[in-house]
């Protein structure tokens, strides 16, 4: 214990005493007491406190694992210690609150393997003195809160990026003097135990991830398990259905999630119509794979069509089916600039029927008319890209001027047509309209 009091440096030492002042100010007063008591309360609640001792008895694990080869020692506890709050608990609820789980985990294993982490040793390797870390480190905190504040207020647009700056400036200084530090004291700084203290929470976040990919699965089906039991359906089928999920998608996830969205759409009523679900959505996904060839006659292969504003950073969803026999496919909306009301925004709709795209369309919605070159510069290029890749390059020629002044007007093409229109806003934001450019092909 004595061992690891004294290895608590200034900068730890400081954040202990501005969290034990924290605290202190926090309990005092009843009405702030109370909303912690309430937090405390939901914390130690069976299901965060049993992941959270699952985690810890898997680090267990790896630390045993490292000691038996001689690579950690009761000294590096206060570093495993902050590792296991830090990192462990902490990714758990960063991957519990992902929007996209898998994408969630390469995230946080790119960190891992980032020179960040090397840097970030370093800062911590020589602190300030104490009086300096106490000033220093509730300044910073400060000026990290005000700028993220600040993102959210459009009227102070420009002061994150001075606050950001302000910040980055103090940790340059952080990172400068500590680097000085240990080339004046590179004898003391080159160490086999500095080494360790580098190494072991790489080591032990690369050994976590495991851990963290079952916890993924675990939570992604009880998602997809609840959001279906939710709509109704029969307990019967939820077993059958938790069966089929085990059985057939395992541990695809983008697959589950789909399939969640198939049977809250559809709402099967028995266990054929249950299967059958999955058994379209399985062939859906052969398709993607394998492509197949759609005549210019028809339309498009919509998953070629859904390619074609690629290179513009257009990340669009799946092919899906809607109501009947329409199918379709669209991106987020891509905002531009801070709207007293809302941003303007651009999305890519790819619509048609189950095997041929046949209508592709670009929407444009200006909701500050006094600030829309931006968008409608954007609006231009990516008509132009989809013109192109849909169509051919001499269209493009043929349109272009048309498209660059965004006059309305409708053209033919083989077995189809090209049209712009715009459409004024009944009521709502004043001056604000829409822009649609829109391909058809293989209509009746």
């Amino acid at each position: 214990m004595n061992d690891i009091l004294a290895s608590i440096s200034n900068r730890e030492f400081a954040a202990l005493f501005w969290l034990s002042a924290f605290l202190i100010l926090v309990l005092s007063g009843e009405k702030s007491r109370e909303p912690l008591q309430n937090v405390l309360r939901t914390f130690f609640k069976p299901v965060i406190v049993i992941p959270l001792l699952l985690a810890a008895i898997y680090a267990a694990g790896e630390i045993a694992l490292l000691s038996h080869f001689g690579w950690w020692s009761p000294a590096n506890l206060k570093t495993t210690l902050v590792w296991v709050i830090t990192f462990a608990f902490v990714s758990m609820f960063e991957v519990l609150s992902a929007k996209d789980r898998k994408a969630g985990l390469g995230r946080i294993t790119g960190e891992i393997l980032t020179v960040t982490v090397a840097l970030t040793f370093i800062v911590e390797l020589h602190n300030f003195s104490l009086p300096i870390e106490l000033i220093a480190l509730p300044l910073v905190t400060m000026l990290v809160l005000m700028a993220e504040v600040a993102k959210h207020k459009p009227k102070h647009a420009d002061a994150p990026k001075l606050l950001d700056a302000l910040a980055a400036l103090i940790g340059l200084g952080y990172f400068g003097f500590s680097l000085w530090m240990s080339y004046v004291a590179w004898q003391e700084t080159a160490t086999w135990a500095n080494a360790l203290e580098f190494l072991i929470p790489l080591l032990l976040s690369l050994g976590f991830l495991p851990f963290l990919y079952v916890w993924i699965i675990y939570v992604t089906y009880n998602d997809v398990l609840t959001g279906i039991s939710i709509i109704g359906l029969d307990k019967n089928l939820l077993s059958r259905a938790r069966w089929l999920a085990i059985t057939r998608i395992r541990t695809d996830l983008d697959l589950l999630e789909r399939w969640r969205r198939v049977i809250q759409q559809t709402k099967p009523s028995n266990r054929e119509e249950l299967d059958h679900s999955l058994t379209a959505l399985l062939a859906l996904r052969e398709r993607e794979a394998s492509p197949p060839v759609v005549p210019p006659q028809d339309g498009w292969s919509p998953y070629l069509a859904m390619q074609f504003l690629t290179d513009r950073s257009f990340d669009i969803g799946h092919y899906h089916h809607s109501f009947d026999d329409e199918w379709y496919a669209s991106t987020p909306m891509r905002e531009f600039g801070i709207g007293a009301v809302m941003p303007d925004n651009l999305a890519y709709y790819v619509e048609g029927s189950e095997h041929a795209a046949s209508t592709l369309k670009l929407k444009l919605n200006i909701n500050n008319p006094a600030s829309a070159e931006a968008a409608e510069t954007w609006f231009i290029v990516c008509c132009l890209e989809l013109l192109e890749q849909s169509i051919s390059l001499d269209a493009v020629e043929r349109m272009m001027l048309s498209i660059a002044q965004l006059d309305d007007f409708q053209e033919k093409i083989p077995f189809g047509s090209v049209s712009l229109r715009r459409e004024d806003y009944v009521g709502g934001i004043p001056g604000g309209y829409s822009r649609y450019f829109e391909i058809k092909r293989g209509l009746p």
